[in-house]
């Protein structure tokens, strides 16, 4: 098949990597041995420019890199149709935020194809790097600020995990983060905070928790210290400056919620998201009884197991960790260190801990969930650089040696060094599933898929006729699925779907048993589908029916 886009990526695009390690290991050691910071501009051009040309190949390949990607896309185009939260959509774990992004760039004219998708993933892992420098420039860090970006470079260029690749819902979640600490360096700095900032930061608070539920417990941390700042900065005006927050705060929220109870869902998103995702490492974690001790104490090695790439950008943070601890004790400087106004570094200290007890405390251990690492360990590095000898400067370039003589390896061994080739998207982009599923419906039409497999969904541009969109709460044994399924049958029932996809295959993601899961296992969903439906197709195992006429 002939290629189709302006750029064309094979398994071993090896003058294009090399580029890349090269143009990023320059700046490196230009930095290093010069000892002299670029202009801002200059740097964030630079940074962005080699992150976004190393991931080209991944924004050209129009397929879900991860199960949670289609999932996402799905619930975007759904919201575009019905906007209504929980009567429409169940962003399970992800957060609304996430999907009315993808909602409101679908409504300025955007497709929502997997393309847009990995754009959109680097761009908000970038804008996070970009706010993460802006604090560390804010905290008088300068050479060291961009020194401690880095490894975090080095690892949005060169890694190839689909886990990071893809449009995680982390992302939007890690960028209000980072806003956050980017307004607390600002006070931190100034020694006063204004009212405006104080606004912001409290919309962003808020918003947090309606982008990742997991990010809950880092909101809270940074919340508590800008009420440390507060009492430090305006202690007289402690109330109202806190007021000011709460109010903030509560206004989000509030508002959030009176539009939920005026389309009658209010209940919905309390059971749905709260209730339920705090249940979910009980009804789904079964396979992983072990104590949260064991898990810290083991934490490095999951990390190493886990990490897919990620293990590499903190090599850098750990050995230059290691070399302060040293210094400090030989030193003695402990003391003097930790109380002469290191209030904002010992806050992020308690963050970065927090992030592991947010990683253990789910259970999952999902790679892209160690991107809340990103915020901590750059701002931790360049805190570390001041203090240590600039010898140890040179630590920054273990991910990329690392990440190089992966290259190195791939190339001379012609393993291949690319995990996404054009040829293969442009192959299969639209799957012959898409295709059957189409010759009975057309885009805009409600579609309903049994079984993790929402792709279908972005490939036809049909909106989901249910809530659930991967059906696994409504499929597999839990102490809530009766729930699940009662509403996935009602809502079933209320849109009507022009096609119903059973695609519980031996390749179905977590459900991989057509016997035992299939719809015609469920009788009330078995009775509903015979009546009102009828097979038209297989696919490789996939089931596809459509809609009896009126």
């Amino acid at each position: 098949m002939l290629p189709t886009n302006w750029v064309y990526f094979d398994t071993s695009p090896t003058l294009w990597w090399l580029f890349g390690h090269l143009s990023l290991g320059l700046l490196s050691v230009r930095l290093i041995h010069r000892q002299k910071a670029l202009s801002d501009w200059l740097f964030l051009l630079f940074i962005g420019a080699v992150t976004g040309l190393m991931r080209l190949p991944a924004f050209l390949f129009n397929l879900p890199l991860n199960p949670d990607e289609s999932q996402l896309l799905a619930q975007g185009l759904t919201l575009a149709y019905d906007p209504i939260l929980y009567r429409s959509v169940d962003p399970t774990t992800s957060g609304p935020c996430n999907s009315f992004l993808l909602t409101f760039l679908h409504l300025l004219g955007f497709k929502l194809d997997f393309r847009l998708a990995h754009v959109l993933s680097w761009g908000l892992t970038l804008l996070s790097l970009v706010l993460i420098y802006k604090s560390l420039r804010r905290l008088q860090l300068g050479l060291y600020a961009q020194l401690a970006l880095l490894p975090a470079a080095a690892f949005v260029s060169f890694v190839q995990d689909e886990d990071y690749l893809h449009y995680y819902s982390e992302s939007i979640a890690i960028v209000f983060l980072s806003l956050n600490v980017c307004i607390m360096t600002v006070w931190n700095q100034r020694k006063t905070i204004r009212f405006g900032e104080l606004i912001l930061f409290g919309l962003s608070t808020a918003l947090i928790v309606l982008c990742k539920i997991q990010a809950v417990p880092l909101a809270f941390v940074l919340g508590a210290g800008c009420l440390f700042f507060i009492y430090r900065y305006h202690r007289a005006q402690f109330f109202v400056y806190a007021g000011v927050l709460t109010l903030s705060i509560a206004g989000v929220w509030g508002t959030w919620l009176a539009h939920l109870w005026s389309y009658g869902v209010l209940d919905d998103f309390y059971f749905y998201y709260i209730k339920a995702n705090a249940l979910l490492k009980k009804n789904f974690g079964a396979d992983a009884p072990k104590s949260p001790l064991y898990l810290l104490l083991t934490f490095p090695l999951i990390t190493l197991d886990v990490g897919k790439g990620l293990e590499y950008f903190l090599m850098a943070f750990m050995g230059l960790g290691i070399g302060y601890t040293i210094l400090l004790f030989r030193k003695r400087t402990f003391k003097n260190r930790f109380t002469a106004g290191h209030y904002f570094w010992g806050l992020i200290a308690v963050y970065f801990g927090t992030v592991i007890a947010t990683i253990i405390r789910t259970g999952s251990f999902y790679p892209h969930h160690f991107t809340f690492f990103l915020l901590p360990c750059c701002l931790l590095t360049g805190f570390f650089l001041r203090q240590l000898p600039a010898a140890w400067q040179w630590l920054l370039m273990l991910p990329q040696a690392v990440y190089f003589s992966f290259f190195a390896l791939d190339t001379v061994t012609k393993k291949g060094i690319n995990k996404y080739p054009t040829y293969i998207s442009d192959a299969e982009a639209f799957s012959p599933v898409s295709r059957a599923i189409l010759r009975y419906a057309k885009p805009g039409q409600y579609l309903v898929v049994w079984g993790w497999d929402c792709q279908y969904y972005v490939q036809t541009q049909m909106p989901q006729g249910v809530n659930e969109n991967h059906s696994v709460r409504s499929t597999m044994a839990h102490s809530l699925q009766p729930i699940y399924y009662q509403r996935y049958l009602h809502d079933l029932m209320r849109t009507r779907p022009a096609v119903f996809v059973d695609a519980i295959t031996k390749e179905t993601l977590w459900m991989d048993d057509p016997g035992k899961y299939g719809h015609q296992n469920y009788p009330e969903l078995a009775g509903y589908i015979n009546t009102h439906y009828r097979l038209k197709e297989t696919i490789n195992g996939v089931r596809i029916y459509a809609a009896n006429p009126d």
